[in-house]
């Protein structure tokens, strides 16, 4: 079967996550411990690590961007590793891989693009610099098209779209004042209309996904280039263009406008699940079910499941033992 494999960004986080699968193999210890070691490296510690902030700390501590993005990323990696050391998972079968937002970097690594440690390295970087970018806010809107959002935020100079998630579902971000104000002018067109939609402020520090980002995507980008970007073995469907990319400088050229551009999640799962794709399956690895959710938004028929933990890899051991 040709399948699209996906992996989450932040958001998807919980507490405890990955630890039923690090008890079990060998292999996500090895992974975890590469990654404690280079976050370790990162910040002069021994105090914190990738393992102990997945494993023990609570909800509130993984909401600290800069410990967020370094355990998703470890997590979905893991997961991919497990899945092709056990046969669960042939390469040869994926047509393309994706990820939103931070999810990208996971991405990257699937296809042979990075290696597992300038992934990380990447990211730890990632994280720490849009911890302590300037402060901001997102929003999620739901129940407006993208036409109608635009002309209600064309007053606020400092909002734009940080995602687009699903037809229905898109993320405005921008400095705290005006994306509040956004927000009302947004729930007041909304009351006007008669509409039923939502506006759900989002647990975050930062206006993700901005032009308020730049001074941070101006040091991402010099770390980007001393980086090795290697050919993909799989199409990668970036966030800033929903296209498909295998040759590395163009995939190196798009990832340096990620932080500021806007996720073309709602693109990219169209450009997938269209006929002349050949996908048949969308597999989403990471912590939580949020793209496998987004998919059946667009298309509820469509074939997408999420593996993020120990029982989700032994079902698809004991389905394939049976076949």
């Amino acid at each position: 079967m040709n399948i699209a494999v996906v992996f989450p960004g932040q958001g998807s986080q919980f507490a405890g996550m990955g630890k039923d699968l690090y008890e079990e193999f060998s292999k996500v210890k090895e992974i975890y411990s590469v990654a404690d070691s280079i976050f370790q490296d990162y910040y002069k510690t021994k105090e914190l690590s990738i393992s102990a902030l997945s494993f023990n700390a609570d909800e509130l501590s993984l909401q600290n961007t800069a410990y967020t993005q370094p355990t998703i990323l470890t997590l979905s990696i893991a997961i991919s590793e497990i899945l092709k050391e056990k046969g669960l998972l042939n390469i040869s079968e994926v047509k393309y891989t994706a990820g939103h937002s931070l999810g990208e970097f996971s991405a990257l690594y699937f296809a042979g693009i990075l290696s597992l440690e300038d992934c990380l390295r990447l990211v730890i970087k990632r994280g720490d610099l849009m911890s302590k970018a300037p402060k901001g806010s997102m929003s999620a809107v739901v129940g407006l098209s993208e036409s109608e959002i635009l002309s209600l935020i064309e007053e606020f100079p400092l909002v734009s779209i940080a995602n687009y998630n699903a037809p229905d579902q898109i993320v405005i971000t921008g400095s705290e004042d005006e994306v509040l104000r956004a927000n009302q002018s947004i729930e007041a067109y909304g009351t006007e209309k008669s509409l039923k939609l939502r506006v759900i402020p989002l647990s975050v520090g930062g206006a993700f996904h901005s032009p308020l980002m730049k001074s941070a995507s101006d040091e991402f980008s010099i770390l980007i280039d001393s980086v090795k970007f290697n050919t993909a073995s799989v199409p990668v469907v970036q966030n800033i263009s929903a296209s498909a990319n295998t040759d590395p400088e163009t995939i190196k050229k798009d990832l340096k406008k990620q932080m500021t551009g806007s996720v073309k999640w709602t693109q990219t799962v169209e450009f997938l699940i269209a006929n002349d794709t050949g996908v048949k399956e969308i597999l989403e690895l990471g912590p939580g079910k949020v793209l496998s959710g987004l998919t059946k938004k667009q298309d509820r028929r469509f074939p997408a499941k999420s593996i993020q933990g120990f029982s989700d890899i032994n079902e698809m051991l004991l389905v394939s033992k049976s076949i």
